[in-house]
């Protein structure tokens, strides 16, 4: 018989999440309580996560016919938020820690050791850096990285002489906190690989994609109310040059057109000679 705290609690969840605007889904594996609380404080006002036990929030699912019983973590922490569900999962991005390097951990990215000092004494260190395959020597009182070397690659393991090395140069590949596994807003469901974009670049393709599309409404002529004003000035300043190379006389263009007028007679009088009203003189 199933408990009645069980059926209660799973209302519960049930009932929170129908009235969220933006229900999350995410795995907080083994982080530790004091990072929950610090995406808690993130989202104060904004969100609420709740840890529940995978069985229970498959009931909830079951019961509310909500789409995201396919992307249930195994440690289940329940997110329902106002936010969107971009700006949600930025939030807990953001609040993401370093970690240092444990042996059998599975590395997430390649690890590169840049060439150079490593501010650390001659010593144990060095033979810690050697132990882990880094090519490295002393020079000038420091250990250094003879040249750029790749220690690990995306999915290989972490060996116990690997992390004592990254320890030692106070390296920390690693990340820690809640693993977004999806997002569902407005009936759409937003897997990580969806969510995870880069804000800033995305920012920097609309910025260079409206200076291109002023560009180009310039070049081509096309109005709109941002070139409108440049167009008809350009055009003006078009008409006013055309004007002024066929003398044509309007009050843009009388004072220059004169005064080019008065400039060719200037000349002229310079060059032929005036003898009252006989050319030449006799």
């Amino acid at each position: 018989m199933v408990k009645e705290w069980k059926v209660s609690f799973v209302d519960e969840i049930a009932n929170r999440m129908t009235k969220a605007k933006v229900l999350g889904l995410a795995d907080f594996g083994r982080l530790p309580s004091k990072q929950v609380q610090i995406i808690r404080q993130a989202l104060r006002g904004k969100g609420e996560i709740k840890c529940v036990k995978r069985a229970l929030v498959e009931k909830a699912l079951e019961k509310t016919k909500i789409p995201l019983s396919d992307n249930l973590p195994d440690s289940v922490a329940v997110i329902t938020s106002d936010l969107n569900a971009f700006e949600l999962f930025r939030i807990i991005k953001s609040k993401r820690s370093k970690a240092s390097a444990k042996p059998g951990m599975i590395c997430e990215k390649d690890i590169v050791i840049p060439k150079g000092g490593t501010g650390l004494p001659p010593g144990q260190a060095i033979a810690d850096l050697q132990n882990a395959g880094i090519p490295s020597k002393i020079a000038k009182g420091q250990i250094e990285v003879i040249k750029d070397h790749l220690l690990l690659k995306t999915g290989e393991v972490v060996t116990p002489q690997i992390a004592i090395a990254l320890n030692a140069l106070d390296i920390k590949p690693f990340e820690f906190g809640l693993e977004i596994s999806a997002i569902l807003e407005d009936g759409v469901v937003f897997t990580k690989d969806v969510l995870d974009v880069d804000i800033d670049a995305i920012r920097g393709q609309f910025s260079t994609a409206g200076a291109e599309a002023f560009n180009l409404a310039i070049e081509t002529v096309y109005p709109t109310k941002e070139v409108v004003e440049i167009l008809l000035s350009r055009l003006a300043g078009q008409a006013k040059s055309l004007a002024l190379k066929m003398d044509w006389i309007s009050k843009d263009t009388v004072n220059q057109v004169l005064g080019k007028a008065n400039a060719h007679a200037i000349c002229l009088d310079k060059k032929i000679p005036w003898n009252g009203d006989k050319i030449g003189g006799s």
